[in-house]
């Protein structure tokens, strides 16, 4: 459906998030871990887009799967954290990438200080998620003034999806609930304090957009 008043389209009525949450499972982060050469590379690609905007201080990987991000922002000099609701993955990014600063869980039941992160990056995640409001409110409780937040979800409105929208592939109703364009997610993310200095260029149906206190 489609929201008449701020234009985000949503699955409703939307399955209970534990049916959701049985998703995120031990097969689901071993095929992640299974393309970790790539991931391990695109890792390294994204931490150094972020430090043009920030060089160094603490970092969080909100969905962090097996932890790639995590450890390419450590290698890189920050102080790197990672948080995903999956126990392989989290355990996966413990024991064999060594990473001490990974917790399984919700982000908004978390105890981290206000302002304790420069650096929050969250890719695939928010159209997961149950509260958007929570998610998103968290997020900004959590980032330093001038830090920076960067975000990634599948783009409604891209030129490249297809017309009959069932048929795009990131229609996965048991998985993504909401579903953002260059509109509705800024309009999120504004309402929340946060304000958005880039949008980045994407050839593939997939926003990329970067926020700051």
């Amino acid at each position: 459906m489609k929201c008449q008043g701020c234009g985000l389209i949503l699955i409703n009525p939307r399955p209970a998030y534990e049916q959701v949450q049985q998703v995120y499972d031990q097969t689901y982060s071993e095929f992640y871990v299974k393309k970790m050469a790539s991931k391990r590379k695109r890792a390294k690609r994204t931490i150094s887009r972020i430090r043009r905007w920030v060089k160094s201080g603490r970092w969080l990987d909100v969905g962090c799967s097996a932890g790639f991000i995590v450890e390419a922002a450590h290698h890189a000099g920050f102080e790197a954290h990672g948080i995903d609701v999956e126990h392989w993955g989290v355990e996966f990014a413990r024991k064999e990438l060594k990473l001490s600063h990974v917790r399984q869980g919700f982000l908004e039941q978390q105890d981290w200080p206000d302002g304790y992160f420069n650096v929050i990056s969250t890719y695939e995640v928010i159209e997961h998620v149950p509260d958007l409001n929570a998610f998103v409110a968290s997020m900004t409780r959590l980032l330093a003034p001038g830090g920076i937040l960067e975000i990634r979800t599948p783009d409604v409105g891209h030129w490249r999806v297809p017309k009959k929208l069932e048929t795009w592939e990131a229609v996965l109703p048991s998985e993504h609930l909401y579903y953002f364009d260059k509109r509705t997610l800024p309009k999120l993310l504004e309402k929340h304090g946060l304000r958005v200095v880039k949008v980045g260029l994407n050839l593939k149906p997939g926003l990329k957009i970067y926020a700051m206190r």
